[in-house]
């Protein structure tokens, strides 16, 4: 039973990871940010942690327990993300930053809470 607890929770933060990935690919056509005009110049980094992130997120979700060494992986990816945001904070708007550190934010509470979970086990 307990197994089955630790694929169903892997797996939930998994697609937690993977919607946060797709969100922030379309957050900017979709709320307006003035890069969306200029091809995502400003946001190609952030772009590529974001598909880095859905990748990721759709390997949890689907092999739950055969790479635990993701769950990390995914953490420092959203810490990264979170650095990333807050040095483009500096000349984007709030809104920009604030997004990027809202889903960074819940990338690393679902892989934290699933790694918890998983030394837990």
């Amino acid at each position: 039973m307990g197994d089955l607890h630790a694929r169903t929770t892997e797996s939930r933060a998994g697609v937690a990871a993977f919607l946060a990935g797709v969100w922030l690919i379309a957050a900017p056509p979709i709320l307006h940010f003035s890069a969306s005009s200029h091809a995502f110049r400003p946001y190609w980094v952030s772009m590529g942690l974001a598909v880095v992130i859905m990748l990721l997120g759709m390997v949890r979700a689907m092999a739950p327990l055969d790479v635990p060494f993701l769950r990390p992986v995914t953490i420092v990816l959203a810490l990264w993300l979170i650095i990333v945001a807050l040095g483009e904070g500096a000349g984007g708007s709030p809104v920009v930053w604030l997004n990027q550190l809202v889903v960074s934010g819940v990338v690393a509470l679902s892989a934290g809470l699933a790694l918890l979970i998983g030394l837990r086990r």
